[in-house]
């Protein structure tokens, strides 16, 4: 059947242009001709491309700009190879990440389209995108002809009502178990395509229907939401509020100005008088909802115990409980079980555990009508939380056992069944799904059943037997934080009960689940598991457990300070400040696997890692020497400042690979594994190969006999043959010349740094400790550094970092601490500054002192000044975390661990070397024993291990904690 023309919006409004197109296209076929075809919205774009093929003579062939392209000349060549097209049309530009640096490269290179592209050229733009182009690339602009696709009022209306109404029901169907940000739901670009929208409208005098408003600044407020600003967002959602609060019963008696129009009239015309879709009430409770959403974000920006923290969770309560009454108003039980666990989630940060309790009972017997598998989960899962708090240990086990029953079987994959199998044998008695599941599990002992035989009728296990359709489900289920979270809960009971290696295997169970999208539910997981290896006395896998916690909570930026431990990059997903994470992190995420730590982000050492960056960007320093102190955060300042900044955007046209080596026992190995990783990181190699090396994957055999220096330059220099900036990164460079002493060998390396100057698009970086500085000028007398005039030591080469201004630490710590919401008193922060100057001949900060005493700190609680000077000053702080770390021994290792740091200082108040040969006759211990002390005080940052011949040394990290140990010893 053949379309009427009237049907066909683009066959009438766009018809002119679109034939126009097509036309320009046939008649430059063979040539090149640059044609913009602007169009701010994709709804239309669409129709008219499908117009556009469908009339055009020539083939057209579509390429699709990813939001990380750089450049578009390049992206185009790599795209059609050595083909010439009979037409091209290109879309995304106005996805692509950075836009400016795509359009300057494309006007440099723009005679290499004419040069190289004999064929029509058409890209899709809108308003922003065309601005940009007038204005960055005259040039190229100056080219092109550009065919304009308007929208008529009545249809961009339609439009705005389709997306508002859209979201609503999609908030609607998916209820609170899974909170999509707005362009999951309406698609990317939509923010800009309201604007144009809006734009339009109010150059041609239109104004927007009240309830369109309304439903607008609904869509306002979730995009507020999603990037943090939860005062705007309140405030939209209250503007919203208020009108479908006004009078319900008359907008739901009139049809709805749905905007369907017969295409290419401009003018409304309506097929049928609908109601309002979702109906006005719904749409109150969905923003009651939202509303309860943002005073939960806000509750979380306070400590438990500040006035603020419970305000804002009442007021959550409140909302969500209108928004519940609406549902039960308007007879909607089925929406009263999609959003009512939220109210539970909120209970529980409340520890209102009575109100908790009777609501996970109502909850349940909802989730079971409307057959909620992850919602009754849930229930049971507050329902044991409750117990736990009550001390039901019982209880609590049988609720958490359903709850585990239940999301095990709804997240259940394909070839990873067994450990599925073993929690489902509680049910069966067996090994699973050819037995009909019991009400409980085979542990509880019959007359433990008949205290809980009001679960009979409403057995979580019930649900698997028929009553709940789980396969259908677990399609779509891949949230894998509520299995932690219901095995922590079965842990904690069996904890309880003295069931210790049953909990153990459970947390194992959900440690292997990985961290999710709930960094605080696995630091959780990670720190009673930990608490379980110390009782059992597995010191090492408490104390491994325990610096993989700190990491996470560091990462995530929940822990304001680190201690002696190393900075790390932050995730790429760290801990959302809402559901809506659109924009979670401040800083630009990275092509590689992280971003600039927050703590770095958050520190004055920022402006440091800006200057790093513009200093390798600069054609004038090809090397940089990074020096100072120990202590001052050298490591620190490239594990978690520099190397993700470099990562996060290109130089030029150039992407940036750092490479980094702080291993040297073995250099030319250790490198060339660096270089093949950093391959992988790039994303512009597949199938690594080197040439002198045999790979597999990442796997590097035959290393010793293949490997050479000149197999490094070579692959180096291929490397910047392949559009990368490589940056050599030497960190700790001091033990270089401790793991390589033969002459030979220096002399050898030495000639590779020399190279490495010498190639194009590469930069080399050393870090190391100042009083180490001189051993460079041994490179010096080797070999001839022309590509720096053989000043290896020259001021412009030399970057130093050191301790904090007492203004740069009063910065730093309230910045940190804000971050991780522990706030100091202000007379605190005066006072712990002032001490943590006082040792300084200068009156300087420590970085390391400020992070050991800031990590005390939080340890304690410690938030005012009254708490500070109670609990002693900064040496005793200082003390206590030494004897935190090395409570983490054992009891019965504290005194060897002890002995260990004491033989580590003098009564001179140096830091002289010890062997472990040295170590060991002094304290008569085993390998085994000695070895775990040494790793522990090694990975705790208080010992440093320096790779010496013919034995490794070990020798304290820090001058200044050589005074508490001698106090302590």
């Amino acid at each position: 059947m053949t379309n009427s023309p009237l049907l066909d919006p683009v066959a009438t409004h766009h018809r002119d242009a679109v034939e126009e197109l097509a036309w320009a296209i046939a008649a430059s076929e063979g040539q090149f001709l640059l044609m913009l075809a602007h169009c701010n919205y994709a709804k239309w774009r669409k129709r008219v491309v499908r117009k556009l093929h469908k009339i055009s003579s020539v083939p057209i062939r579509e390429v699709f700009l990813d939001q990380s392209a750089c450049t578009l000349y390049t992206t185009l060549r790599q795209e059609i190879g050595e083909e010439q097209p009979a037409a091209l049309m290109v879309f995304g530009l106005e996805s692509v990440t950075d836009l400016d640096e795509l359009l300057i490269a494309t006007n440099q290179v723009r005679e290499e389209f004419r040069k190289n592209f004999q064929f029509p050229l058409v890209l899709w733009i809108n308003d922003e995108v065309l601005c940009k182009l007038i204005r960055i690339t005259p040039d190229f602009h100056s080219w092109a002809t550009t065919v304009m696709f308007q929208i008529p009022t009545s249809s961009l209306i339609s439009n705005l009502q389709q997306k508002a109404n859209s979201l609503f029901s999609k908030v609607l169907e998916l209820g609170a178990s899974e909170i999509c940000p707005n362009d999951a739901i309406l698609g990317a670009g939509y923010s800009q395509e309201i604007k144009f929208a809006l734009r339009d409208l109010e150059s041609g005098n239109h104004e927007l229907p009240p309830q369109l408003l309304a439903s607008l600044n609904f869509v306002w407020g979730r995009e507020a939401y999603g990037l943090g600003k939860i005062d705007v967002a309140i405030t939209h959602y209250q503007k919203s509020l208020e009108f479908w609060q006004q009078e319900p019963r008359k907008h739901q008696s009139k049809p709805e100005n749905n905007g369907e129009i017969l295409p290419g009239l401009g003018v409304p015309t309506f097929r049928s008088r609908k109601p309002i879709t979702p109906p006005p009430r719904e749409r109150e409770a969905v923003i009651l909802f939202h509303l309860g959403l943002c005073y939960c974000d806000q509750a979380k920006q306070y400590p438990a115990g500040d006035p603020s923290y419970g305000e804002n969770w009442h007021k959550a309560k409140e909302y969500l409980e209108q928004c519940l009454v609406v549902f039960e108003q308007e007879q909607r039980p089925d929406l009263v079980a999609k959003f009512i666990n939220q109210l539970g989630e909120i209970l529980q940060s409340l520890q209102a555990w009575e109100d908790l309790e009777s609501l996970a009972k109502k909850s349940l017997a909802l989730h079971r009508n409307y057959s909620a598998p992850v919602q009754i989960a849930q229930d049971y899962g507050f329902i044991a939380k409750v117990a736990l708090h009550k001390s039901r240990w019982q209880e609590a086990y049988t609720n958490a056992q359903y709850a585990n029953v239940i999301i095990t079987k709804v997240t259940e994959e394909q070839g990873v069944a067994q450990d599925r199998e073993d929690l489902l044998a509680y049910g069966t008695g067996g090994t699973g799904g050819s037995k009909k599941f019991s009400y409980y599990p085979a542990s509880i002992q019959a007359q433990q059943q008949q205290q809980y035989s009001s679960y009979q009728e409403n057995s979580a296990l019930y649900c698997l037997n028929g009553v709940v359709n789980i396969d259908k489900i677990s399609q779509k289920y891949t949230n894998k934080s509520p299995v932690g979270r219901y095995l922590l809960l079965l842990a904690q009971a069996q904890q309880h009960l003295g069931q210790h290696s049953e909990a153990i295997s459970h947390l194992e169970r959900a440690r292997e689940l990985g961290i999710g999208d709930d960094p605080k539910l696995y630091l959780e997981i990670l720190e009673t598991l930990g608490t379980l290896y110390w009782q059992q006395k597995r010191y090492q896998a408490a104390f491994r457990l325990k610096q993989e916690r700190l990491a996470i909570a560091q990462q995530n930026g929940l822990l304001a300070f680190i201690g002696a431990v190393k900075l790390k990059s932050s995730q790429q997903n760290p801990l959302p400040q809402n559901p809506l994470p659109q924009n979670p992190l401040p800083q630009t995420k990275s092509k590689g696997s992280a971003t600039v730590s927050q703590a770095m982000t958050a520190s004055d050492w920022q402006h440091k890692v800006k200057e790093l960056v513009q200093r390798i960007a600069s054609t004038q320093h090809k090397l940089t020497v990074i020096y100072g102190q120990a202590g001052v955060g050298k490591s620190s300042l490239l594990e978690a400042g520099l190397i993700p900044a470099l990562k996060q955007q290109p130089i030029g046209n150039r992407d940036v690979v750092p490479i980094r080596l702080k291993v040297y026992t073995d250099w030319e190995k250790e490198l060339g594994k660096r270089i093949l990783e950093s391959k992988s990181e790039s994303l512009k190699v597949e199938g690594l190969k080197v040439e002198g090396l045999k790979v597999e994957g990442l796997k590097v055999e035959g290393y010793k006999n293949n490997l050479k220096t000149a197999n490094l330059l070579d692959q180096l220099q291929k490397n910047q043959r392949q559009n990368q900036i490589n940056i050599l990164i030497f960190d700790q460079f001091e033990e270089f010349f401790f793991a390589c002493r033969e002459p030979a060998e220096q002399k050898r390396f030495f000639e590779f740094f020399r190279d490495c100057l010498n190639i194009p698009y590469l930069k080399v970086i050393l870090c190391l400790r100042e009083d180490y500085l001189h051993l460079l000028l041994k490179c010096a007398r080797q070999v001839d550094l022309d590509a720096i005039n053989n000043d290896i030591l020259n001021k412009g080469i030399l970057y130093y970092v050191g301790n904090f201004s007492p203004e740069e630490a009063k910065s730093i710590i309230y910045n940190l601490t804000t971050r991780a919401k522990f706030y100091l008193e202000d007379a605190l922060l005066d006072e712990l500054v002032n001490d943590l100057a006082k040792n300084e001949p200068v009156g300087e900060v420590s970085p390391i002192e400020l992070q050991i005493v800031g990590v005390q700190l939080q340890t304690e609680q410690i938030t005012t000044l009254a708490a500070y000077r109670q609990n002693g000053s900064k040496e005793k702080l200082v003390e206590r975390y030494l004897e935190g770390v090395v409570s983490d021994c054992g009891s019965e290792n504290q005194n060897a661990a002890w002995k260990i740091l004491g033989l580590l200082t003098d009564n001179y108040g140096t830091r002289p070397f010890r062997t472990k040969d040295d170590l060991g006759a002094e304290l008569q211990l085993s390998t085994d024993h000695l070895d775990f002390l040494i790793e522990l005080l090694v990975k705790s940052g208080l010992v440093m291990k320096w790779q010496q011949e013919p034995d490794a040394q070990y020798q304290l990290m820090y001058d200044y904690l050589v005074e508490p140990i001698r106090r302590r010893c």
